[in-house]
C-alpha cells in the first residue's frame, strides 16, 4: 500500500481463516479476493478504503454439508466478471455462482453439466465460456451474460483443461490434452475453425495478459 509519502507499507493480516490458499484482484484493481480452503465463505479486502479491513463474504461458496467429491478445487484465476456480476464455479456443484459486486450478494445459481473449474468472460463481456473437472471435462458450455443462461454446449472431447480468448474475443483457443491438440472456436457462431496438433496441451496465455490487472 502507497502512503502519502510515496512510500509503500505492507500490510499483514492474521486470523482471516483457516487455509487462505489462492486470491485475485479484480479487474478494476479494488478488491483482492482470497478463496479459504475447505472453508464456507471467502475474504475481501476493498484497496480503496483506508484503513484497510479484510471482511468475510460469500458463506454459500463451498457448503459445509458437501455431498460430492471435489475431483478439483477451482482456483480463483477461474473468477470473471461481466457487467455488475462476478460469476465464479461453486466448488463440488454443478453450478455457475453470480454475486453482484456493490454488495457481494449471491443473486443466481445457473446449473451446469458438471463441476465448473474456469469461468471465463469473454473480453467484451457479453459471453462466459466454462469447463470442467474430472469426469466431465470433456464439455464446454456458453452461458449468455444478459439471460444468465446456457446457450450452447460443446463436446471438445477427453480432457479439457485450459481456455484462452484472443485479445478481441472473436476467438477462443482450448486445450484438449487427452486429444493432443489445441482446438479453435469462433465465438460467434461457435463452429471449431482449427485444430492444432500437440503432445498434451495444458495452459494456454497469450501476450495481451501482460497488460491486464490481476491474471
Amino acid at each position: 500500500q502507497m502512503e502519502a509519502s510515496g512510500k509503500y507499507r505492507v500490510s499483514q493480516f492474521q486470523h482471516v481463516g483457516r487455509q487462505p490458499y489462492d486470491a485475485l484482484i479484480t479487474p478494476d484493481g479494488r478488491y483482492y479476493i482470497a478463496g479459504l480452503y475447505g472453508e464456507a465463505g471467502m475474504v475481501l479486502v476493498d484497496l480503496w478504503k483506508t484503513p484497510l479491513r479484510p471482511i468475510h463474504i460469500l458463506d454459500q461458496y463451498i457448503k459445509r454439508d458437501e455431498k460430492r467429491p471435489v475431483y478439483k478445487m477451482p482456483h480463483l484465476e477461474g473468477w470473471t466478471f461481466a457487467g455488475p456480476y462476478a460469476l465464479f464455479p461453486a466448488v463440488g456443484e454443478h453450478l455457475v455462482l453470480v454475486a453482484e459486486t456493490r454488495t457481494w450478494k449471491l443473486v443466481d445459481k445457473i446449473p451446469m453439466r458438471g463441476q465448473p473449474v474456469f469461468v471465463m468472460s469473454r473480453p467484451d463481456h457479453r459471453q462466459i465460456w466454462v469447463n470442467f473437472a474430472f469426469p466431465d471435462n470433456r464439455w464446454l458450455q456458453v452461458i449468455d451474460a444478459k439471460t444468465l443462461k446456457v446457450v450452447k454446449t460443446i463436446d471438445a472431447g477427453p480432457g479439457v483443461l485450459h481456455m484462452e480468448f484472443a485479445p478481441r474475443g472473436h476467438e477462443i483457443w482450448v486445450s484438449v490434452r487427452d486429444k493432443n491438440e489445441v482446438q479453435i472456436y469462433d465465438t460467434r457462431t461457435f463452429t471449431l475453425i482449427a485444430r492444432l496438433p500437440m503432445t498434451k496441451p495444458s495452459g494456454i496465455f497469450f501476450t495481451d495478459r501482460a497488460h491486464k490487472i490481476g491474471l
